[in-house]
Parts: structure tokens; sequence; C-alpha cells
């Protein structure tokens, strides 16, 4: 019996390392998702010129200046400074600066969804 609970053993060690190994190897970085989704909604390609890393701080500094949002409107004119602040001069008309806010806000800081929510029951 005790040889057959070391094989158990074993088997059991060797299989929860494997699935520790694999979810190492296949686990996502802060923000793939975000850059992915930024990517495809770019059709206009402004951010292509960007790398992953500035393209995930303009994501980040969006979700630093959404608590001093008020409406929708002080919110483009922000995307648009971040913007402008990083080499990026869009006007605020352009459809990146909206997909930017949503995108940062749900995948890099979902924590101010009620931000987005505030912003647009304001605008009602």
């Amino acid at each position: 019996m005790n040889k057959i609970t070391r094989i158990v053993f074993l088997i059991f060690i060797i299989f929860v390392t494997g699935i520790i190994i694999y979810s190492i190897i296949n686990a996502e970085s802060f923000g793939d998702i975000y850059i992915e989704q930024l990517r495809i909604a770019d059709a206009d390609k402004t951010l292509n010129d960007f790398s992953n890393e500035i393209s995930i701080e303009i994501g980040k500094s969006v979700c630093i200046e959404a608590n001093n949002w008020t409406d929708e409107e002080t919110s483009l004119l922000s995307i648009q400074n971040i913007l402008l602040q990083n080499g990026i001069d869009v006007k605020k008309e352009n459809r990146i600066i909206p997909i930017i806010r949503f995108q940062s806000i749900y995948e890099l800081c979902p924590e101010n969804i009620n931000v987005l929510e505030e912003i647009f029951g304001n605008n009602e």
C-alpha cells in the first residue's frame, strides 16, 4: 500500500506542477485585452505609431483623470489633453477618444465604471 500511495502522490505532484506551468505560460499581461480591443477599434490608425506600453500609459492616465470628470464634455476634453501630452493631436470629435474612454475604464480600471454611469446619467 505504501508504494501505491507514493505513486499516486507523485502523479498528483506532476499534475499540479503541469497546471501551474501551463497557467504561467498562458497568463495574460496587464493591458493585453485593452491593447487588443484598442487596436481593433482604431480604424483611423490614430495610435498605430505608438507602442503598447505608451498606449497603456495613456489608458492609465485616463483612469487617473476619470474621477475629475463632471460630464461627457469634460471627459472628452480630458482625454484629448492626455493624447496631446503624448504627442497625438486629435479633435475632440475624433472617434478614438470615446473608444479610449470606454476601453480604459472597462479594461484597466473597472472600479471607475461608476464614473461613466454618472457622466452619462448627467447627460440624460
